[in-house]
């Protein structure tokens, strides 16, 4: 079985270490607050990967959890604060996760294919004209909204 992308935490003793080894569902921009609150950022990078494709290989005992919603879960490093991947309850087969915390040589598996809570985004974020649709909300069906 081929590890497609490997990544971690920030600690440079004991860093919770992952890897997935299979193609990305999808991978999207997210604007959403929880996202971007948790990461500090404008926006999140997310690649969303089966469950069964994915696991720590090492540091696990210090991953913690932190519910920004009750069907939420986001997975962070005790030690650093790294938010590395979170579960959401309406995905129960796949779990999310934050691209920069791949390692920089990583392949990630799939190109970004769409922007998603865009109706949340930072008032300072301009969104680029880069042809992906635009969403107010999670569902990638529906119209997209135009950038603002």
């Amino acid at each position: 079985m081929a590890i497609l992308a490997k990544g971690g935490c920030r600690c440079d003793v004991n860093p919770v270490r992952y890897e997935y080894n299979a193609t990305p569902a999808e991978v999207h921009y997210c604007l959403c607050t929880d996202c971007t609150d948790t990461c500090g950022g404008a926006l999140a990078l997310i690649a969303v990967v089966e469950r069964s494709a994915f696991r720590i290989t090492a540091g696990e005992e210090k991953v913690r959890n932190y519910d920004t919603k009750p069907t939420c879960h986001r997975r962070f490093c005790k030690d650093c604060g790294c938010h590395m991947f979170l579960y959401v309850d309406a995905f129960p087969d796949h779990l999310l996760i934050h691209v920069p915390t791949l390692d920089r040589d990583a392949e990630v598996g799939a190109e970004p294919d769409r922007w998603v809570f865009v109706n949340s985004k930072h008032p300072m974020l301009t969104i680029p004209e880069d042809g992906l649709p635009r969403h107010p909300g999670w569902a990638a069906s529906g119209e997209p909204v135009q950038a603002e």
